[in-house]
C-alpha cells in the first residue's frame, strides 16, 4: 500500500492528484486497486487536510515526523572531548575511587570529574566553570549530576584528603591498563607562586617565598614534587612550602615510595639540584638504584672524570639523540659523559657571548676607577661583585683592588675547563652495573628525566595550574591534585595516541598530541533542536581523524549516529 501521484493537465495548468492505492496481482500480472482518493494536493495543502492527515497517521509510526517549519537550534555544546575525558575517566576506576569514601559520594565523583575535565579542555576558574562552561560550553555524560560551586570547593577539600588512596589506586590500575615500565622513577621539583603578595599564616602555613622557577620571586609559593614512570606517566606528587631545599625533598619522597606502593628494585632518576651525600646514602639504604646528574663545577670528582674522557684511550660509543658516551670508573663509582655536539656549538657561542659582555663591563669598571669617579675600594669591590655576579661565568675571572686601582684578569685554568673539557658534556653517575645497563641506556635513561619536564609544562600550560587564588592549605593541595590528575589523564591519552601511531595532520612525522586531540574531538557537538514540544539531539558527524582518535581512546560510540528524539 502506498500514495500514488497522478497528474493531469487542463490546458496550460497542470493538476496533481493523490490517491492511496495497492498493488494486486493477478495471475503473472501486477495491477493496482485505488482504496481512497485523497484530492488535489494544492487543494489538500491550503485548507491544511494534508497537515491533519499526516499528523493523525505520525501517532501510529514507527519513526518520529516533525514539522520541519518548527525546527528551531537551541545551543550546540561540546560534546566528543568530554566524552573521551569521561572514557578514560572511568577505564581507570576514578569514578569509583570515591564511592564510600564521602557522603554524596557520586555527587563528589561527578565534581571531580568537572574539575579534570576543565582542565584538559577549557580551563576556567572553579566559579567560571560553573557559570559559564558547563551552562553552555559543553555537554555533560548523560546521567551525570551537574555539580554546584559550592560542591567544587568541598571536592577539592576531600580530593586533598584522598591523594594518598587515589595515587595508590591509581598505580594498580596503570600497571594493568598500560604495562608501564616500572624500570626507572623519574623525580624532579617545580614550584607554582600565588597571586597574593603575602607569606603564609596559621591556615596556609607552606605558602613561603623562596627560589622561583618561574622567576618570581616577589611572590610566596609551594613546591611540587612529581614523581613519573619511564613512559611519562605521573605516579605521585608531593607539596612542600615554598622555601624547602631541593635535595632535602628525596629522601622524604623515596620513603613515600617505597612505604606506600611496595616497589621493588627500581633505578631513580633525578637531576643535580636534588644531590647529595645524604640524598646518595638514602636512595640506597631504599634498595634503590640510581641515575643522577652531577655538578659540574666545584667538583673535584667531576673534573678527574672529565680529565679521563679527554684522553686518547676513551672509547666513545652512540648514544641517543646523536651524542656520544663514554664510561669512566672514578673512586670505585661509574660515571657516563656524555658529549652533544650541539650542546657544544650552544655552549661556545654563550661562553663567548657572557666572556664579552662581562669584558666590557669591567673596562668600564677599571676606567671610572682611573678616572678618579670611583676611590673606595669597599665600593670598587661592590660595583666589580655586582657584575660578576650577574655574569654567570664569574669563575672565568680574576680581580684585584688595590690603593684604588682596579684591575682584572681571565682565571686561565677556569677557561682551560670551560673549552676543553666541559664544552658540550655532562656527566652522571650510576649504580647501574653494565650487565643492567649499557652506556647509551643509561644516556636513555638520564634522557628520560625530560619526561618529567614535559608534564611539568603541561600542568603550567595546558592545564592552567596557574593563576591560584585559594586561600587554604587543603584547596590549593586539592587543585594541585585534580591538575595532576588531567596530567595522568593526558598522558594515559598520550600514550594511545603513540601506540595507535596516529599523526598530526599538519605535523606528519610526529604523532597527535592530546591536546591536539582533544581539541579535534572538541569539535564533535550535540546539536539540539526543538519541534514544537519535541527535543532533538543530533551529534556531529565524526571525520576519519576523529574516528581514529576515539578507537584509539576505546570509547564507545556506538549510539552517537542515532538521533535522540523526546
Amino acid at each position: 500500500m502506498y500514495v500514488k501521484m497522478t497528474v493531469r493537465r487542463r490546458g496550460e495548468t497542470e493538476y496533481r492528484y493523490l490517491s492511496l492505492v495497492e498493488a494486486v496481482r493477478t495471475g503473472s500480472k501486477v495491477s493496482q486497486r485505488t482504496l481512497l482518493r485523497l484530492g488535489e494536493v494544492s487543494e489538500l495543502r491550503e485548507s491544511g487536510q494534508l497537515d491533519r492527515i499526516i499528523s493523525s497517521l505520525q501517532q501510529h509510526a514507527a519513526d518520529t515526523w516533525l514539522p520541519a517549519g518548527e525546527l528551531a537550534a537551541d545551543g550546540a555544546p561540546g560534546f566528543g572531548a568530554v566524552a573521551a575525558v569521561h572514557a578514560v575517566f572511568r577505564q581507570l576506576g576514578l569514578d569509583g575511587c570515591f564511592t564510600g569514601a564521602r557522603k554524596n559520594s557520586l555527587a563528589l565523583a561527578d565534581s571531580v570529574f568537572v574539575m579534570i575535565a576543565n582542565r584538559l579542555i577549557s580551563p576556567w576558574s572553579k566559579r567560571r566553570t560553573i557559570g559559564e562552561w558547563i551552562d553552555g560550553d559543553v555537554q555533560l555524560p548523560a546521567g551525570m549530576h551537574v555539580p554546584s560551586l559550592d560542591q567544587l570547593y568541598r571536592a577539592l577539600d576531600a580530593v586533598a584528603d584522598l591523594k594518598p588512596v587515589i595515587e595508590q589506586h591509581l598505580y594498580s590500575e596503570l600497571i594493568t591498563l598500560l604495562g608501564l615500565d616500572l624500570r626507572l622513577c623519574c623525580y624532579d621539583l617545580t614550584s607554582t607562586y600565588f597571586e597574593s603578595g603575602t607569606a603564609g599564616d596559621e591556615r596556609f602555613p607552606s605558602r613561603r617565598f623562596g627560589y622561583s622557577r618561574d622567576k618570581r620571586s616577589d611572590r610566596p609559593q609551594v613546591m611540587i614534587g612529581l614523581l613519573v614512570t619511564g613512559d611519562g606517566i605521573p605516579i605521585a606528587h608531593h607539596v612542600f612550602p615554598g622555601n624547602t631545599n631541593d635535595a632535602s625533598t628525596l629522601p622524604k619522597v623515596l620513603a613515600d615510595l617505597q612505604e606506600r606502593f611496595g616497589i621493588g628494585r627500581i633505578a631513580v632518576v633525578a637531576d643535580r639540584g636534588l644531590i647529595s651525600e645524604t640524598n646518595l646514602a638514602s636512595v640506597s639504604a631504599a634498595g634503590f638504584d640510581h641515575v643522577l646528574a652531577t655538578r659540574l663545577h666545584r667538583d673535584a670528582d667531576v673534573t678527574a672524570v672529565l680529565e679521563s674522557a679527554a684522553t686518547d684511550k676513551t672509547v666513545w660509543v652512540s648514544a641517543p639523540g646523536g651524542r656520544q658516551a663514554c664510561d669512566i670508573v672514578h673512586d670505585d663509582h661509574r660515571y657516563v659523559v656524555i658529549d652533544s655536539p650541539a650542546r657544544r656549538r650552544r655552549d661556545d657561542i654563550r661562553r663567548e657571548q657572557l666572556l664579552a659582555r662581562t669584558e666590557d663591563q669591567l673596562v668600564a669598571l677599571s676606567t671610572r676607577v682611573r678616572a678618579g669617579n670611583l676611590i673606595d675600594p669597599a665600593k670598587i669591590g661592590a660595583a666589580a661583585d655586582r657584575i660578576l655576579r650577574d655574569s654567570g661565568i664569574a669563575r672565568c675571572f680574576k680581580t684585584s683592588i688595590v690603593a684604588g686601582q682596579f684591575t682584572w684578569n681571565h682565571d686561565q685554568h677556569a677557561l682551560d675547563y670551560e673549552t676543553r673539557l666541559l664544552a658540550g658534556r655532562y656527566v652522571v653517575t650510576t649504580s647501574l652495573s653494565h650487565d643492567q645497563a649499557s652506556t647509551a641506556q643509561v644516556v636513555g635513561h638520564y634522557q628520560s628525566l625530560a619526561n618529567v619536564e614535559r608534564r611539568f609544562r603541561v600542568l603550567k600550560d595546558f592545564l592552567g595550574l596557574r593563576p591560584v587564588f585559594h586561600w587554604t592549605e587543603d584547596r590549593v593541595k586539592g587543585h594541585i591534585a585534580i591538575c595532576v590528575l588531567a596530567a595522568v589523564i593526558e598522558a594515559v591519552i598520550a600514550n594511545r595516541l603513540a601506540t595507535a601511531d596516529i599523526r598530526d595532520p599538519d605535523l606528519t612525522d610526529q604523532t597527535i598530541s592530546a591536546r591536539r586531540a582533544l581539541a579535534e574531538l572538541n569539535r564533535i557537538r550535540t546539536h539540539n533542536l526543538t519541534a514544537g514540544d519535541r527535543q532533538i539531539q543530533v551529534i556531529t558527524r565524526r571525520n576519519p581523524l576523529q574516528t581514529a582518535i576515539c578507537t584509539a581512546l576505546k570509547i564507545d560510540t556506538t549510539t552517537w549516529d542515532n538521533a535522540h528524539i523526546t
